[in-house]
């Protein structure tokens, strides 16, 4: 019995030392398995390049919050549209200094440096700058304030600079400028007795008017007048019906010739700058330019239904409708404050002229002319309306009297466009004026309207023309 217990207990030592080793196995294996874990923690606790990356960034982190602090400045400078078009260059420079991108914005901001000789050298040295950044970062916030500098005049906005051409204009004023050293005239008549001015003609820079105007300037000494004023059709935009009025190359000749038929008659007749301005809804900041350009003595607006652009867009429904739409915009381009008076107030009876009852559209007329005396600006009697479709002078002596009773101060104007109707008709005209309700009749200079009695003029005209005669 005592043979099995020996083999038990050699059994159970024999068990036990494969045990031990099987187990002297498995701690070797597994001290062996913790070293590489703490290899790896190792590699993950080196730092080594996430402390550079800690070097870029708090070496790119202050230059780029400082482009972002100096950024804001300008947007307030500078419209949004334009503002926000130097903010995506900053951003691309901050958010990609390492991964050599950055260069590329840097040559871009050396671009507008380009008109300084020394900077492009500078500009150079920006590309390395970004990498120098770590060793030295002090220069370089240095190097991007000159690039911030730069964008800010590349902010240049040469569009907004192109929004004003009015600014080629300047030389265009300095040559007006000529006009106002000419001292108005006295008050009261000339040596032959003239008093009064026909405030309408045109030059053949309109290409539907024939002769020079000193050819008209001596017809005026013939009629009486004391002055003239040229009223010629202005430049638009766009090509708005060119056929009728001067290009915008011609204003300076405009000018020109104005003021040479002034200096060729000082002593004789005064001789002043004006225009016939245009109004169409939609051109108004251009009309508004184009009257600074200039020292005018007198602005007439004008609405003309015959433009092409003005049928195509207005003539709709009835011819009636295509009326009131006249009148309507008349009493808009009294509002508008941009004229001194309103031209041939009447002049769509032209319009099928056939049909034209004056009875149907004075409700509308009315109130019309109710705008137009609120705002103080005058109206013309244009007296080439008698050789016009519907032969009477514009405006016609019912309206004429609705004008009178609005006490809307009138001012005469032959519309020449030949030499020999200056001045034409206009004692009739006064006639009309007189019997229509009206006292006194004006003129413009310097923007400023005069008033004289229907009586002197009539008298001045009369005593004028048989002195020249």
């Amino acid at each position: 019995m005592s043979k099995p217990k020996r083999n038990t207990k050699k059994a159970a030592q024999g068990k036990a030392r494969p045990v031990a080793a099987k187990s002297k196995k498995a701690v070797a294996s597994k001290t062996k398995a913790k070293p590489a874990p703490a290899k790896k923690t190792l590699t993950k606790k080196k730092p080594v390049p996430a402390k550079k990356p800690v070097l870029k960034k708090s070496a790119s982190k202050p230059a780029p919050k400082k482009v972002v602090k100096k950024a804001p400045p300008p947007k307030p400078a500078v419209k949004k549209p334009t503002a926000k078009a130097p903010p995506p260059k900053t951003k691309t420079v901050a958010s990609k200094p390492a991964p050599k991108p950055a260069p590329k914005p840097v040559a871009k901001a050396a671009k507008p440096q380009a008109p300084a000789p020394s900077k492009p050298a500078a500009a150079a040295k920006a590309p390395a700058a970004p990498v120098a950044v770590k060793a030295a970062p002090a220069p370089a916030p240095a190097k991007p304030a000159p690039a911030k500098k730069a964008p800010a005049p590349a902010v240049e906005v040469a569009a907004p600079a192109v929004e004003a051409p009015v600014v080629a204009a300047a030389p265009v004023v300095a040559v007006v400028k000529k006009a106002p050293a000419q001292p108005l005239p006295p008050p009261g008549p000339t040596k032959t007795g003239a008093l009064f001015y026909d405030s309408h003609m045109h030059t053949p820079l309109c290409k539907h008017a024939w002769g020079e105007p000193e050819e008209y300037a001596q017809q005026a000494v013939k009629a009486g007048l004391k002055g003239i004023i040229f009223t010629c059709h202005c430049p638009m935009p766009n090509g708005f019906w060119p056929t009728v009025r001067m290009s915008e190359s011609e204003f300076d000749t405009y000018l020109a010739i104005v003021q040479r038929a002034a200096d060729a008659f000082k002593g004789k007749l005064d001789i002043r700058l004006g225009i016939e301005s245009e109004y169409y809804p939609g051109c108004e900041e251009y009309i508004a330019a184009l009257h600074k350009r200039a020292d005018f003595h007198y602005v007439l607006g004008a609405v003309h239904w015959q433009a092409k652009e003005y049928l195509n867009k207005f003539e709709t429904g009835t011819i009636e409708n295509f009326r009131r739409t006249y009148f309507e915009h008349l009493a808009k381009s009294a509002e508008s404050g941009l004229y001194d008076c309103l031209a041939h107030p009447d002049l769509v009876k032209n319009y099928h002229p056939d049909s034209w009852c004056f009875a149907i559209v004075k409700n509308t007329v009315s109130g019309a002319l109710d705008r137009i005396a609120a705002t103080g600006v005058a109206m013309e009697l244009n007296t080439s309306g008698l050789n016009k479709s519907y032969s009477e002078m514009n405006p016609g002596n019912e309206m004429l009297r609705m004008m009178a009773d609005r006490k809307i101060p009138i001012v005469l104007g032959s519309d020449s466009h030949r030499a020999v109707r200056v001045g034409e008709h206009f004692v009739t005209a006064l006639n009309h004026l007189t019997e229509a309700g009206y006292e006194n009749v004006s003129y413009f200079l310097n923007r400023q309207r005069i008033d004289l009695p229907i009586s002197e003029v009539l008298a001045s005209l009369k005593k004028a023309a048989d002195h020249n005669a």
